[in-house]
């Protein structure tokens, strides 16, 4: 705590913002399909859809941020039986590593962005299904920051298994050292 107080001003915003910013790029996506099923009137046409992407891009940045230091509201968020918890939400941790892996990442991004050129009312209902799928992957990554020491594939895959580093036996010296 004491090391957070002597953070500048801006930062300790930014750390407190950072840490609803996965929840602010959820809300985000579904107003961007609100706004894209029912567009608004006049200049809010332009300038809703560019605010909108302004915050995408600053409540992504919040949430990088926060990811790479320990959060105090996280800590005390952490469930009391985080292992069974754990083994509860393995999809979304498969969701965590699978989701970045190329050969299923840029097939998705492609099917995410070339859905945007949808006119039909059928065509757009399904852009808006897709677009969707960006919750459960976001949802995905914040369990997997939260619960990482006991994801199974980080563990399997090096990251948290229990290594037996006893030192080894020196030879002893019978001869005593005055």
């Amino acid at each position: 705590m004491a090391e957070f107080a002597r953070l500048p001003w801006s930062e300790r915003v930014g750390a407190r913002v950072g840490h609803h910013a996965s929840a602010m790029l959820v809300g985000s996506i579904a107003l961007a399909v609100g706004i894209g099923l029912y567009p608004l009137p006049g200049l809010l046409a332009y300038t809703a859809p560019l605010t909108l992407f302004a915050f995408v891009l600053l409540s992504w940045l919040l949430m990088r941020a926060h990811d790479r230091r320990l959060c105090e509201q996280c800590v005390m968020a952490m469930p009391l039986n985080p292992a069974e918890k754990a083994t509860k939400l393995r999809r979304r941790f498969w969701m965590a590593h699978t989701g970045s892996e190329p050969r299923f990442l840029i097939p998705y991004l492609v099917v995410l962005i070339s859905s945007n050129f949808a006119t039909s009312p059928i065509g757009r209902a399904g852009w808006a299904v897709i677009q969707l799928t960006m919750v459960y992957l976001i949802m995905s990554q914040s369990t997997h920051r939260r619960l990482q020491p006991w994801c199974p594939w980080c563990s399997d895959g090096g990251g948290g298994e229990e290594v037996d580093e006893t030192p080894p036996v020196l030879p002893h010296d019978d001869r005593e050292h005055v």
